[in-house]
């Protein structure tokens, strides 16, 4: 008990001189940290895009919730900016003229530091930004770099609670956002090497891989799946006619309704040339034949304008089931399986185009052509 008294004045001394109060704050700084770790962590262990945004926006919520929300990120190929935009944290399909991600890109390229919506406006000058950006109200802006430079900024509004962004917050998004921008650019380079770069569609290769996939999930689970083949008609007609420009116009169009019309879990690839090809998940054959049925006919509704006509186009397509049936089969690969989606899809073009055909396995398949032949 001797020592009480000085104990005591030590304490008095400690949280008169505020040292007290700067341990508690490294303290908290601690905890911060280790929290950003963790996400941190989890960010780099994921490989798709959208699963890293929708991760991050979880995350924003434990903390604070922004009125507007934008991650502009210019992808490795081609020169569309990928936009990903949220209204309360809710996504939406808003975008934001790309004339911006050019001045921010510039501004962050000579200066690599985070600052407020007033800061750029001091340094800019008011008139860089008009209406349309201002309506976003946007409060703090980061920049986004990766190796090779500056690539993405993100856009945060005014937060929903009126008050400004801490110190603290804006620390814990600028490192949330030093990591995410290196594992976003690793998703993106993946995501180019396995995309048709003119559809957007994935590739041949990785619509195979995917096929093999599935054939191992026939043999394991007996899960059902199932792929088709589309071609589009006439279309060397089509590009004699109207020429190769308005034919690629056609082939993202219908790259579009592909999108559209497919789940998550499904793969929609450009095969080559204008044949495309689509791996439905979890389907039977009726369900197989409803989707092919619901692609040829939004693709049938397209109608793009050339001069003064405007021009439309029809796909033929070629469905195949796949089962337990086929795998261990000999002889059965993916290739066998879209060469059977292929004969399907030459029945429709001889039975005129413009319709879908299952491939149909066995006596049942010998009859039919049997009965073409004859």
């Amino acid at each position: 008990m001797a020592n009480s008294p000085d104990v005591l004045a030590q304490f008095n001394y400690l949280e008169k001189t505020g040292a007290l109060d700067a341990l508690a704050d490294l303290r908290k700084e601690n905890r911060e940290l280790e929290r950003i770790i963790t996400d941190a962590a989890l960010i780099v262990a994921n490989t798709d895009v959208d699963s890293m945004m929708e991760y991050v926006i979880a995350k924003l919520l434990d903390h604070f919730i922004p009125e507007f929300l934008a991650f502009l990120v210019h992808p490795p190929r081609g020169n569309t900016l990928r936009q990903f935009c949220y209204r309360n944290l809710k996504k939406t399909d808003e975008k934001i003229a790309p004339v911006y991600y050019e001045i921010l890109t510039e501004r962050f390229t000579r200066n690599p530091v985070h600052a407020t919506f007033a800061e750029l406006e001091g340094e800019l000058g008011a008139d860089v930004f008009a209406k349309d950006f201002r309506a976003l109200k946007p409060e703090i802006i980061f920049p986004m770099f990766g190796i090779g430079g500056i690539y993405g900024t993100v856009i945060f509004g005014k937060k929903i609670i009126d008050t400004e962004y801490t110190e603290l917050e804006q620390k814990y998004v600028d490192r949330m956002i030093r990591f995410l921008a290196v594992s976003m650019q690793n998703g993106l380079h993946y995501e180019s090497s396995i995309t048709d770069h003119k559809t957007g569609l994935y590739t041949h290769d990785y619509f195979i891989r995917r096929l093999d996939e599935a054939m191992a999930r026939a043999g394991r689970h007996r899960a059902l799946s199932g792929i088709l083949m589309l071609d589009v008609d006439h279309f060397k007609r089509f590009n004699d006619t109207w020429g190769h420009v308005t034919g690629d116009l056609v082939l993202e169009a219908i790259a579009q309704v592909l999108k559209q019309s497919t789940r998550t879990e499904d793969c929609a690839a450009r095969f080559g040339g204008e044949e495309f090809s689509v791996l439905v998940s979890d389907c039977n054959e009726k369900t197989l034949m409803h989707v092919a049925e619901r692609i040829r006919m939004a693709i049938g509704a397209i109608h793009l304008t050339s001069g003064k006509d405007t021009l439309s186009v029809t796909v033929s397509i070629g469905a195949r089931m796949i089962d337990a049936r086929y795998r261990g089969r000999l002889g059965i690969s993916p290739l066998i399986l879209v060469g059977d989606a292929d004969k399907a899809l030459y029945r429709s073009k001889h039975e005129g185009r413009n319709r879908s055909s299952l491939f149909m396995q066995g006596l049942l398949e010998r009859a039919k052509h049997l009965n073409e032949i004859t």
